[in-house]
């Protein structure tokens, strides 16, 4: 007779360690899954990985902003695997003193890192509450859905859901709603002090809230711009930037991976703004972009 026995991978970090012994810490998942602050202890291993294990696999820059080494007290749990046909995703679990937060970290199936997000966090102080609640929803995509509930002092409800998805080697927002009312700031123009030189360039707008900024590009043909408009008392609001590509007077905003296209026209000093396909990573689901701005003169330096 012959007994075999298996080492334990040493999770610290203070050995090298093979990535395909790292991986198999974690069980593979059956989607769908919904993942809550009351379950999620059912889908976590109780195994501790350390810092320094995860920095063999991973850039110590994207290490650092997913646990800090000034976070003496942060914990890493293994959640599960998510196995598809071109990549892998790990989910871990970072418990904080007061709160813990979902991570997924994307490898390709030859172990190279792609990405990761940090996709929510759970408050302690929020476990079991009857007037606040969130979830997240895994589907078979896999899509990750945050779903934010929050009960008033009225019973009126409040919510918010953001989809994630990992598509052209980012995390990208794929989905929008929620009936939150944003806090009444001023919008910033991140385009605002940026050369405007070439003649479609300059801020078309109705107010300080609904806008569109054009400014000069690298590439002839093409601008880039920044556009804002809120509506409806602050029930509908949207915001993007991007590139549009010019020909003559009329321009497209379009980006692989993104199923919102907007069209562009520019008459004289005025641009009509007209969207096509699904912009609702943008903006609420019951508006839209489309608008219609005059051109701002361009204010005079002061001798």
């Amino acid at each position: 007779m012959m007994a075999c026995s298996e080492e334990k991978t040493d999770l610290s970090g203070n050995t090298p360690i093979k990535i395909n012994d790292f991986n198999k810490i974690f069980k593979v998942a059956v989607l769908p899954v919904t993942i809550s602050d009351t379950n999620l202890n059912r889908f976590t291993d109780t195994l501790v990985i350390g810092r320094k294990a995860l920095a063999q696999f991973v850039p110590d820059s994207i290490v650092e902003n997913i646990v800090s080494k000034t976070d003496k007290k942060a914990v890493l749990h293994p959640i599960f695997k998510i196995e598809k046909e071109e990549e892998y995703y790990l989910l871990f679990r970072i418990q904080h003193s007061t709160n813990f937060e979902i991570c997924i970290i994307v490898f390709s199936k030859k172990n190279k890192y792609l990405g990761y997000k940090v996709i929510t966090d759970f408050k302690e102080e929020n476990k079991g509450s009857k007037q606040y609640g969130k979830i997240l929803n895994i589907n078979k995509e896999p899509s990750f859905l945050v779903e934010e509930n929050k009960m008033s002092a009225d019973n009126s409800l409040t919510y918010e859901k953001k989809g994630w998805a990992y598509i052209d080697s980012t995390f990208r927002l794929i989905y929008f709603d929620s009936n939150k009312k944003p806090e009444n700031s001023k919008v910033i123009n991140p385009l605002d002090t940026l050369p405007m030189n070439n003649p479609f360039s300059g801020d078309y707008g109705r107010d300080a809230k609904n806008f569109i900024s054009i400014r000069d590009y690298t590439v002839q043909g093409k601008y880039q711009f920044f556009m804002h408009f809120e509506r409806d008392n602050r029930d509908c609001v949207g915001e993007l930037k991007g590139l549009m590509s010019f020909t003559k007077n009329t321009a497209t905003y379009t980006e692989k991976g993104d199923a919102c296209i907007i069209h562009f026209k520019i008459d004289g000093n005025q641009i009509s703004i007209k969207e096509d396909g699904n912009c609702g990573n943008h903006r609420n689901m019951t508006c839209y972009f489309n608008d219609t701005y005059n051109k701002k003169r361009k204010l005079k330096k002061k001798k």
